[in-house]
């Protein structure tokens, strides 16, 4: 049986956690809603979309270039690649994520209904995107680079260079899933 809560209850740890988050996003919304008005349509946010994916693929490229250099295959600077696509990539992803009105970190209490469907389910694939990617890489981490460290010792310990410079890219593909989901699909009003 559910307890019946009184106006004179104290509430939870997490029900104060709660009210403070739900304080914080709306007054984080109402201090960006000024912020890049030209692009809160949705050809200006599915631009934005590309422009995150094209780089995340740059950022891959990079992180390639990134393990060339630290191989000597490719000259040193082509290692500056990485950070700058970095920081390309921050200025693209806030800019996305403010346009959206960060709908994907938002308390579900403030969604309406259909963002809530949207993002519980875009949130679940992630999840579920989540636990595959690390299942899969942890074993190939740990069966590859226990062959490869074995077999060729020589360049064996870049195994785990490779493995993270690949898990960032991955990581951020997936965990930008429902930000990118959301914005592409959401309909001017």
């Amino acid at each position: 049986m559910p307890t019946i809560r009184t106006e004179n209850a104290t509430p939870s740890f997490f029900e104060k956690l709660e009210v403070r988050r739900e304080a914080k996003y709306t007054k984080r919304v109402e201090q960006m809603s000024g912020w890049l008005t030209n692009w809160r349509n949705q050809a200006a946010r599915r631009k934005l979309v590309i422009a995150f994916e094209v780089c995340l693929v740059l950022m891959l490229l990079s992180g390639i270039a990134l393990l060339g250099t630290l191989t000597n295959i490719f000259p040193d600077w082509l290692s500056m690649f990485w950070p700058a696509t970095s920081l390309i990539m921050i200025f693209v992803w806030t800019s996305l994520n403010i346009t959206v009105d960060m709908v994907d970190s938002a308390p579900i209490s403030l969604l309406d209904e259909y963002q809530q469907e949207q993002i519980l389910n875009l949130r679940g694939l992630t999840y579920r995107c989540f636990l595959y990617f690390g299942l899969v890489s942890f074993l190939a981490l740990v069966l590859v680079g226990t062959y490869v460290l074995n077999a060729q010792p020589d360049w064996g310990h870049y195994i785990p260079y490779s493995f993270g410079i690949f898990g960032i890219v991955i990581f951020l593909f997936i965990s930008t899933l429902p930000t990118v989901v959301y914005a592409w699909n959401l309909r001017d009003d």
